[in-house]
């Protein structure tokens, strides 16, 4: 089967996921940027609309970050509830469609509130820590969510009910790999709390910081953690790789996306260090994020991919009473 014949046979409910996942991305970049940039004000201490009325009064930079960023949220509010509705619709079999579709809304509702506040209130580093990881919280199930209803439609589409997984890797495989799901969320909440304080400016070497706890103080234990974490998840990324290498035959998709975990972790640490030798600039800030977005994405995919195919038969059966009845 050809690629092109193979992209055609996914339904607009795919691509609706699609342009949704790319909404959210734009909403997350500009979310950093904001931060970053201290324009989280730059409406006033205002939400949804500024101060002024919908449209603000001058156009200064942070007022054009900030007005840009809630009208890129606007739009991927809307796509996200519509695609939650069509979706929940017509791959209502699929538990994992619905379970994803739960925690993108829910997070997005957390993620608003915390934009909110983050707006109407002066909030500490750790607020401002969770409110960036919930971001990446709705991206994971978003990719997730669009990949599955891609795979879906590809094997016939929701009237099929095919199973979307075949061999399962085994279960020392699976543990790890929930294990190392949330070890890379509270890595990435306690990068962001790095962020947020200020940390990573006050030291210069890396792998290694060559400043001490004398000189720097608290700050030297908070950064040497945060090292720690990033290699900590390095050795978790290398085990699962290896271990999916030993079942690449069965399950050569697996290896595939662990692979490009391992890939995309030594990438992060790559760049951690470019932000440091950058002196923390606006682009490696960037990057770095980015990096970690697509990474927990991936790992999030993956966890998907390791569990057992759910049981469909009941939901068919309902269905076709449903359709039964109607027919009477």
């Amino acid at each position: 089967m050809s690629r092109a014949s193979s992209v055609a046979k996914k339904g607009k409910v795919y691509w609706l996921s699609v342009v949704t996942l790319v909404s959210l991305f734009c909403v997350n970049t500009l979310g950093f940027i904001d931060t970053r940039t201290n324009s989280s004000e730059g409406l006033g201490r205002s939400w949804p609309f500024s101060s002024t009325g919908i449209l603000p009064a001058h156009w200064q930079q942070a007022a054009a970050i900030e007005f840009t960023h809630r009208a890129i949220v606007f739009v991927f509010m809307v796509s996200l509830v519509t695609l939650s509705v069509w979706a929940w619709r017509r791959y209502g079999a699929w538990i994992e469609v619905k379970v994803l579709i739960s925690i993108a809304v829910l997070f997005m509702v957390v993620e608003a509130t915390f934009g909110a506040m983050a707006v109407l209130f002066v909030n500490p580093p750790v607020v401002t820590a969770i409110h960036m990881g919930n971001a990446l919280l709705s991206f994971g199930a978003v990719l997730t969510l669009s990949q599955i209803i891609g795979q879906i439609d590809l094997a016939g589409g929701p009237s099929q009910r095919m199973p979307l997984r075949g061999v399962l890797p085994d279960t020392s495989f699976t543990k790890w790999a929930w294990f190392t799901l949330p070890y890379l969320l509270f890595a990435i909440y306690f990068g962001s709390f790095v962020a947020s304080r200020g940390v990573g400016g006050s030291f210069q070497g890396w792998p290694f910081p060559t400043e001490t706890y004398q000189q720097a103080g608290t700050a030297f234990i908070i950064d040497v953690v945060h090292r720690s974490l990033a290699l900590g998840l390095i050795v978790l990324l290398v085990l699962l790789t290896v271990k999916s290498y030993r079942m690449r035959a069965q399950v050569p998709r697996l290896f595939k996306q662990c692979r490009t975990a391992l890939i995309l972790g030594c990438l992060q640490a790559v760049s951690g260090a470019l932000l440091i030798y950058t002196e923390l600039s606006l682009t490696a800030f960037l990057i770095h994020v980015s990096i970690a977005t697509f990474l927990f994405g991936t790992l999030c995919s993956l966890c998907v991919r390791s569990l057992p195919e759910p049981q469909r038969q009941a939901h068919r059966g309902r269905v076709g009473k449903r359709k039964r009845a109607m027919s009477l």
